[in-house]
C-alpha cells in the first residue's frame, strides 16, 4: 500500500455517477480510497491496473494524470456514469 500522506492532484476532477451515489475524485489519493473503499466490483483488470497506476504516482514514479485516465477506465468497467468538463 503506498503512503497516502502526499498527494497528487489531477488536472481536472471527475464525477463517478450511480444510482445510488455520486463520488467527486480530484486526486490519486481520493481514486485510491474510492477504488479501495467504495468499489462495487470486487475485482477487475481495469480496476487493478487504476490501483497500479495510484501507486506509481503516489511514489512519485508517474505523473497524476495516467492515474486518472486509469481511474476513468476502471470507473467504465464498473458501469459509472462518468462526468468531467473533457470527458
Amino acid at each position: 500500500m503506498p503512503s497516502l500522506t502526499q498527494d497528487r492532484l489531477w488536472s481536472e476532477v471527475v464525477i463517478l455517477e450511480a444510482p445510488s451515489r455520486v463520488l467527486r475524485v480530484q486526486s490519486t489519493r481520493d481514486a485510491f480510497l474510492c477504488l479501495k473503499n467504495h468499489w462495487p466490483l470486487a475485482d477487475g483488470k481495469a480496476k487493478s491496473e487504476a490501483l497500479a497506476a495510484c501507486d506509481r504516482v503516489i511514489e512519485g514514479n508517474d505523473e497524476p494524470d495516467a492515474a486518472r485516465a486509469a481511474f476513468i477506465k476502471a470507473a467504465e468497467e464498473a458501469q459509472f456514469r462518468v462526468n468531467s468538463w473533457t470527458g
